[in-house]
Parts: C-alpha cells; sequence; structure tokens
C-alpha cells in the first residue's frame, strides 16, 4: 500500500512528543498498584461501552506495564511504530467490528443505523505514537489503508477512517 495521506492543517504539531519524564513514569509504575484497583472498580462501574471503535485493549489500558515503560524511556523510532503498529490494527479490527454490529442490527430491526454509524472508525491515544508523531501514525494508517481525520485529531488523540480516494 502506498505511504500517501492528506496533510495536516497548518499550525497542529505533527512530529514526534517530548518523552516524558523519568521521575514521572517512575512514580507512575509504583503508585499504579494502589489506585489501580480504585480505577477498574470506577471503570466497571461507569460501564461504558467496550466496542466503540477504540484502540484501547481492556482494562490493560490502565497499566504501566515493565515493556512500555523501557519503551516510554529508551524506547527508538522502530519500536514505537511497532507499538502504534499494534495499536492501530487493534483499533482498526474494533472499528470494522462495530460497523458490522451495525449491519447485523439493521438486518433483523426496523430502525437502522444509517450514515456516520455505518463508516467505520477509530481513535489511537497518544500514548501510542509519542515517538513517532501524529506524521509517523498518518504513515502507519497509509499503508493499512486508512487516514487521519485532521479535523478531528488532536496531539492527544487521533482519530482515523478509512482512505478516501479521489
Amino acid at each position: 500500500m502506498s505511504t500517501w495521506h492528506p496533510p495536516a492543517p497548518p499550525g497542529l504539531r505533527t512530529g514526534p512528543l517530548p518523552r516524558r519524564s523519568a521521575l514521572g513514569l517512575g512514580l507512575q509504575f509504583g503508585l499504579q498498584w494502589l489506585w489501580l484497583p480504585f480505577r477498574m472498580a470506577w471503570d466497571f462501574l461507569a460501564s461504558e461501552t467496550p466496542s466503540d471503535g477504540n484502540a484501547e485493549p481492556g482494562r490493560s489500558k490502565f497499566v504501566l506495564t515493565p515493556s512500555r515503560y523501557r519503551l516510554e524511556r529508551h524506547g527508538t523510532r522502530e519500536e514505537w511504530e511497532a507499538w502504534a503498529g499494534r495499536a492501530l490494527d487493534r483499533g482498526i479490527e474494533r472499528g470494522l467490528a462495530t460497523v458490522r454490529s451495525n449491519q447485523e442490527f439493521n438486518a433483523h430491526h426496523r430502525y437502522q443505523f444509517k450514515g456516520s454509524a455505518m463508516v467505520p472508525k477509530t481513535s489511537v491515544r497518544r500514548r501510542y505514537y509519542r515517538g513517532i508523531g501524529l506524521e509517523g501514525l498518518a504513515a502507519l494508517a497509509a499503508r493499512r489503508g486508512w487516514q487521519v481525520d485532521w479535523k478531528d485529531s488532536t496531539t492527544a488523540e487521533a482519530h482515523l477512517v478509512p482512505l478516501q480516494t479521489g
């Protein structure tokens, strides 16, 4: 696939984001075990829809694993691309699954999903593309036939839709 993608609008920072501080990462890694039970209970009680097209993999989004800690501290561009690629693949699969679910619903019910509910979309948070930036994520998405929706994206979260040609 091609790596061409629509250019970012002026003023949006698309390069790699600064690394997180060693102190902040150390504190998060050490103290997460104290607040994690409360955060998971809150998430369970909030009962958010798990299949919303987001690239976040369930409860593990709250945990700073040793491999992610190492990536945040010393990760190379290639390691960040692999990390972002896996998150992007998960997000694309969830976005497509949401549309398939809507199509199945439409086949059996009178009130149907229409318009934007039938367009696959996903989002990826900056923790997955910090080392490559929005520009790197856009290139990865273009290789998979998707593009960054620049009007809805920020440096904190990138929204993606299938690549539109023409």
